[in-house]
């Protein structure tokens, strides 16, 4: 039964991780190509704007994230009306929230470029920019509910053709339209009409799961569930945007707008390589909901112990390696004038890496026995460190002292988690004991990786090809150290499945 069960979510990960991939991959191709027909000081106003746009999206309200749990709900009871309410509702809030957004950028677009430091010949496509924003915002957040209804309903295959679908129409209009010069309105209808593809075809997919009836909107008891469960997603979310998105905010007050292109670029490589290990994280959930459904707090704290011994040095490998290889794949995919770009990722990923190979299993942990609480608290913690550092360590050493403030936040919020899910029964000795071949394992890969890496840059190729070719050192590297690491890892005598067999009664 175990089995038929994991060879059934295996694909819907596979899906569901491709469908997150496709947006980080289209703009990790686009960026050296755009920056080479932009410009980097009209770059750094595209990134900024996009910035605006990602916060705006975090901050709103909570509904975003909501989603596809509420969808879910309706889904399970097989009320598609409940469903039709909940999609015109967001829609409805969705446009008003924009609405909002464009009138209060058409009264202060001048005072922002004005105090922006926005190069002069730029400051008329930055002010029409601002004016788009609140349309833009709009049809991101409508795709983010068309996506929502779709991950609820376990279309999963749809969604990845959805996703990947409308970010290569996006990537080819992109590359055949966009040309050097003030081209920046013209992004923004690109990226509008990529954001509307995914709400049409979403929608259009996912109508078998929804009808319209009156009442359109949510009742009042609907609206009240909701709205209680969307604070609270809110407050976990701004630690999200305060933890990243206000780093460029910093950046675009205190530095020159180019290095806010600068920063945006190394964040996107740290985002992206962060994330991958971070989709293995909802199977994991699924597995431990299940075993605390069956056995308990006791049995949740084992498999934790179990999963923890695996997930902790194979996160850590993955994390030094790329950590070490990052900043010369950013020169090899942006040029070396670029170097600081890949700084500002190697930096970020290195806190990244100690926080998702500290809290990825232990976040499993808490949401599956119901104790999200502790999960807020420590991004709460993280955020007050970086918060605390971010202005003075800015003025110290300029975008690099942005995202250190940012690693050290991250970094001690993670510890911090640790100290906390202590009280819930997790014990981080001697279950976190790294494998006697795990520092040879990994400085190997990391010496393949890095020498690989500097042979491709110092071929003089760079652009998204080149980058691909980079990952190559790389994944060998980390082919070599899974060699030595997994036969300890899969030592039968500390197997989650074996273990869990012996333990059912």
């Amino acid at each position: 039964m175990q089995r038929r069960v994991q060879s059934a979510l295996a694909p819907s990960v596979g899906f569901s991780a491709l469908a997150q991939a496709a947006p980080m991959l289209t703009n990790l191709l686009l960026t050296p190509f755009l920056i080479g027909r932009l410009g980097l000081d009209r770059f750094g106003v595209w990134s900024l704007i996009l910035v605006f746009l990602a916060t705006l999206t975090v901050l709103d309200g909570g509904v975003g994230a909501s989603l596809a749990r509420f969808h879910a709900y309706h889904g399970a009871r097989g009320d598609r009306e409940g469903t039709g309410r909940l999609v015109v509702g967001s829609l409805v809030l969705f446009l008003v929230f924009g609405a909002l957004v464009t009138i209060l950028c058409l009264v202060l677009a001048p005072t922002v470029t004005a105090a922006l430091d926005v190069p002069p010949g730029l400051r008329d496509e930055a002010h029409r920019l601002l004016i788009a924003l609140g349309p833009l915002l709009t049809l991101a957040l409508a795709s983010n509910s068309a996506v929502a209804l779709l991950q609820a309903n376990g279309r999963f295959r749809a969604l990845a053709g959805v996703t990947g679908g409308s970010c290569l129409v996006y990537a080819l209009a992109v590359i055949t339209l966009i040309d050097e010069g003030p081209a920046l309105p013209l992004l923004a209808v690109l990226t509008a009409g990529r954001y509307l593809l995914v709400v049409v075809a979403g929608l259009g997919v996912g109508a078998r799961h929804l009808r319209i009836r009156r009442p359109l909107l949510p009742l009042r008891a609907e609206r009240h569930e909701f709205g209680r469960y969307a604070w609270r997603m809110q407050l976990s979310g701004f630690t999200v945007f305060l933890n990243g998105e206000i780093d460029a905010l910093v950046v675009a007050g205190l530095l020159p707008v180019r290095y806010v292109g600068i920063y945006a670029a190394g964040y996107q490589a740290a985002m992206g390589l962060r994330s991958l290990p971070l989709f293995a994280v909802p199977p994991l959930l699924t597995r431990m909901t299940g075993v605390y459904a069956h056995r308990g707090l006791p049995g949740a704290v084992a498999e934790f112990r179990l999963l923890q011994r695996r997930w902790l040095p194979a996160v850590l490998t993955y994390g030094v390696v790329t950590t070490t290889a990052v900043g010369i794949a950013v020169q090899v995919w942006l040029g070396p004038e670029l170097a600081l770009s890949g700084a500002v990722a190697a930096v970020l990923l290195a806190g990244y890496t100690v926080q998702v190979a500290v809290t990825g299993v232990r976040t499993c942990f808490v949401r599956a026995i119901g104790r999200p609480g502790h999960e807020t608290r420590y991004s709460w913690a993280a955020t007050a460190v970086n918060l605390a550092l971010t202005v003075p360590l800015t003025l110290l050493w300029g975008v690099l002292g942005v995202v250190l403030a940012t690693a050290i936040g991250v970094t001690a919020g993670s510890l911090y988690f640790v100290v906390l899910c202590r009280e819930l029964g997790l014990r981080p000795v001697p279950d976190e004991r790294l494998p006697k071949r795990w520092l040879p394992a990994t400085a190997l890969a990391v010496c393949v990786a890095v020498a690989g890496d500097v042979l491709i840059l110092r071929l003089g190729w760079h652009g998204a090809l080149p980058l691909l070719l980079a990952g190559v050192p790389v994944l060998a590297g980390l082919a070599l150290a899974a060699a030595l690491l997994v036969p300890q890892l899969t030592d039968p005598r500390t197997s989650p499945d074996v273990c869990v067999k012996k333990e059912t009664p």
